[in-house]
Parts: C-alpha cells; sequence; structure tokens
C-alpha cells in the first residue's frame, strides 16, 4: 500500500459508479483518477473494476479491498473527528450545510452577526437540498427541516414547521379564499411532482384535491412558492418559507408538522469554533419571529394523518 489516497479513490469510484463521479466527488480531473486507478491495480496485482458499458463494477477482489477500504476510512474519520473536537480555538472554518432558503433568508444574515464577534472564524456555507454525511465530516454542521433526525447526530430543534395553505394577494382578489381544507377543492393548486410527492403533505394533496385543480407540479420548495407569489394558485408551504407576496391562509392538520434541526456529530459539539457558532445560530433562529407559528388553525380536521415519530434530542 502506497498511500491512503489510493483508498480514497477506490471508494470515491465505488460510490459513484463511474470515472467521471469519482472525478466530481473528489474535485479532480477524470485522467487524474484513470491514473490512479490502473496505478493501484498494478501495484495490487489484481483488477479491482470492472469496466463495462454501464460503469464501474467492482470485482471480488475489490470489494473485499472496498471493505477493508471503509474501515480504514472510519477509523480515519473517527481520529480527525476527536481531534477537531477537542479544539478550544475561536478560530479556523467552520463548513455548514442547509437548504437554499434556509441559507438566504436565515443563516446568511447570521453569518454578518456573527463574524462581528467571532472574525477569527471563518464559515463555509454549503447550500444544497442533499443530506451531507455528517458521519464523513462533509459538513460540521447542518440546519435542516426533518420530522426525525438521524439517530447517530446530535443537535438543538429550532422550531416546528407547520405547513400552511398560502396564496397571493392577487390570486385572493380574482378567486376569493378559501376558508378550510374542504373549499381547496375549488381552486387551482401547486402541486408535487411524484418523487417529491413522497412528502405526507403532497400525498395528501394528491388524494384529497381533483387532479384537474393541479394546474402545475414542481419539485422544489422555493419554486413552488415562488409560482404562488405569482398568482398561479395555492400552494402548501411550510412556516419557514416567509415571501412577501404571500398570505397565509391557514394551518394544516398538526399531523404534517416537522420540524428545523441544528446538528452535528457527537465528536464535534466541544470544538470551540463550532460550539460558539451552533449557540450563536441557535439563540438566533430561536427569537426569529418569522419562525413562530402565529396562523389560525383550519376550520376542519380533514387532513387527518399519521403524526411521524418524535426524535429525542440531546
Amino acid at each position: 500500500m502506497r498511500d491512503w489516497n489510493d483508498l480514497r479513490y477506490l471508494l470515491a469510484i465505488a460510490r459513484g459508479g463511474s470515472l467521471a463521479a469519482a472525478a466530481r466527488a473528489l474535485g479532480v480531473n477524470h485522467s487524474t483518477v484513470f491514473r490512479r486507478l490502473n496505478a493501484f491495480e498494478r501495484a495490487l496485482g489484481v483488477r479491482l473494476f470492472e469496466r463495462l458499458p454501464e460503469g464501474y463494477v467492482l470485482t471480488a477482489a475489490g470489494e473485499g479491498v472496498r471493505r477493508q477500504a471503509e474501515q480504514a476510512e472510519a477509523a480515519l474519520l473517527a481520529l480527525e473527528r476527536t481531534a477537531a473536537g477537542g479544539d478550544y480555538r475561536l478560530s479556523g472554518d467552520i463548513r455548514m450545510t442547509t437548504a437554499a432558503n434556509l441559507a438566504h433568508d436565515y443563516v446568511a444574515p447570521a453569518v454578518a452577526a456573527f463574524r462581528g464577534r467571532y472574525p477569527d472564524i471563518r464559515v463555509e456555507i454549503a447550500v444544497s437540498d442533499h443530506d451531507f454525511d455528517l458521519n464523513r465530516r462533509e459538513a460540521d454542521l447542518a440546519l435542516r427541516a426533518t420530522a426525525q433526525p438521524p439517530e447517530f447526530l446530535v443537535g438543538r430543534r429550532i422550531a416546528t414547521l407547520r405547513w400552511h395553505v398560502c396564496a397571493s394577494p392577487a390570486y385572493l382578489q380574482r378567486h376569493g379564499r378559501p376558508r378550510n381544507v374542504d373549499e381547496l377543492a375549488q381552486h387551482a393548486q401547486i402541486g408535487a411532482d411524484d418523487a417529491f410527492a413522497r412528502i405526507g403533505v403532497f400525498a395528501w394533496q394528491r388524494r384529497a384535491v381533483p387532479p384537474e385543480r393541479i394546474v402545475v407540479r414542481a419539485n422544489e420548495l422555493n419554486t413552488m412558492a415562488a409560482l404562488a407569489e405569482a398568482g398561479v394558485g395555492l400552494a402548501l408551504l411550510p412556516s419557514d418559507q416567509v415571501r412577501s407576496g404571500l398570505v397565509r391562509l391557514f394551518a394544516l392538520d398538526a399531523a404534517f408538522d416537522g420540524a428545523l434541526w441544528l446538528l452535528t456529530h457527537p465528536d464535534l459539539r466541544h470544538a470551540a469554533r463550532i460550539r460558539a457558532f451552533a449557540d450563536f445560530l441557535h439563540e438566533r433562529l430561536r427569537a426569529d419571529p418569522r419562525l413562530a407559528d402565529a396562523s389560525p388553525a383550519p376550520a376542519t380536521a380533514s387532513t387527518r394523518a399519521r403524526r411521524p415519530a418524535r426524535t429525542r434530542g440531546p
């Protein structure tokens, strides 16, 4: 074995299924991955991957090396987290991941204020709807909207996220204001595409609303909010989606509630810079009136759904 990077390249190819995917994950070019793999195979004297038209598939020998590589990776990441968790300096880098609307509306203003207090701490914000793997240190902190965060993470619950029926003033002026869920079927609505319909509130919408009332579909909440703001129809949005051009009409059943969590790995929670930023962001978000639910309850209770299991925080 020459160095750990050989195993990093193998794992990236195995997880991505191609040289191109591995190159993207590692931040290198395609030819570098190709050269590293060929050199690794020559050094070991075995073929690790079958080169197939549909991608790179591990051979039996490659599977064995992958298992050992994952064990080595886990040990190195644990060592790295332990070292980082014992860092008591209020300086250095923090990588945080969150969704686009949370980054824009909540995190960005908080970072500006945080920098005034801790000028030696640099914050990197990775915006994505993909859940970064905090166990592999793809990020140090995550601000996530979820009903049930992973058991292996620790964190604090920021707020309950209720789902609301929202519309633009222009739409309400043209079509009137629904008073409860039973009147939704009389209105044009923005629905979810097939993949996004796995979310409970959108699965309910598909059952409860006539198909012809779904006038446009989307797979992302910011787009749904923009469509509603443009007057296309009613949108079902969580309470962290705050727009000046939308009116919250009423809340849907509490069974659809989610929560906003600030999460980190247990090994990192005592790192001074991470703790400082987490405490600052928690305090600021808890005090943010936009995350306080003040919407009227629906006049009927016809949106009953199974309440998701709650996860106990640290």
